[in-house]
């Protein structure tokens, strides 16, 4: 027998930080290309060097150490992470002796999470629309794996493509389209990014990585919103990446006496 709908304003707040976690960041949505400005030479070559080590990624696993402050409140999770190119990924909150109390698992259809001491689970589809609606911020899924691995995604349609000269944390991309403006620090060379920003949007945010040999995954990052209102601090320990481990780990199976609030 199907499920009665729930309402929206049923879902948990302790969900909805967890949520939090995986929908730190806005980045643009997918709006027709506007004319693009001539872009020079070495502009042009950080930006391919930067798509180039994104599309050189397939998947990360690592245990992580997680502390969510989010509206003055803290929330500490350590677990087992997995991330798959484009858009999946598995997170799986264990207490100290190896029980799960939350997961979390997504793609690019939807999001679902599993309080299991509460013994439920809420279902929301992985749209930047939807992430807007509950937590006033709108990403992809591709976005959350792309920052999550630390192998940037540029904006989409960028009407201009600057190499600004190096501050203090080195040159920059600055790419801008419709949406609003990405900076990406990085080392021209390899590619890697060292901080980005997300500003003119709705959600000015930045993540912040923990300096990483060119080939390795990351070992950790911060990211929130420019205001202060939300702040993500991930460690990794043991990352490993492009490993090719089996797809089917990212699946999370709800058993039948979980209560499902279902929003797709």
């Amino acid at each position: 027998m199907a499920r009665p709908r729930p309402s929206r304003s049923s879902l948990g707040a302790r969900a909805v930080v967890v949520a939090g976690l995986f929908a730190a960041i806005a980045l643009g949505g997918c709006a027709s290309a506007p004319v693009r400005r001539p872009v020079s030479t070495e502009a042009e070559a950080a930006l391919a060097r930067l798509q180039e080590r994104q599309a050189g990624f397939t998947d990360l696993r690592t245990q992580g150490d997680l502390r969510i402050r989010r509206d003055g409140k803290t929330q500490r999770l350590s677990g087992v992470l997995l991330l798959r190119s484009p858009a999946s990924l598995r997170f799986e909150a264990l207490t100290a002796f190896g029980v799960p109390v939350v997961l979390v698992a997504g793609d690019a259809q939807s999001v679902t999470l599993w309080e299991v001491l509460d013994n439920r689970a809420v279902i929301l589809p992985a749209s930047p629309d939807s992430t807007r609606r509950w937590l006033g911020l709108a990403l992809g899924s591709e976005d959350l794996v792309s920052i999550l691995s630390g192998r940037i995604r540029p904006i989409k349609n960028p009407s201009s493509v600057d190499l600004l000269p190096p501050d203090v944390l080195g040159p920059s991309l600055k790419l801008a389209n419709a949406d609003g403006e990405q900076r990406i620090w990085l080392d021209p060379v390899t590619g890697q990014a060292r901080q980005v920003e997300w500003t003119g949007g709705k959600n000015p945010a930045r993540v912040t990585y923990e300096d990483t040999p060119p080939d390795a995954p990351p070992s950790g990052l911060t990211l929130g919103h420019l205001d202060g209102k939300l702040e993500v601090v991930a460690r990794y320990r043991d990352p490993k990446m492009n490993t090719g481990f089996d797809p089917t780990l990212l699946g999370l199976t709800i058993p039948e006496h979980v209560r499902i609030q279902d929003f797709r």
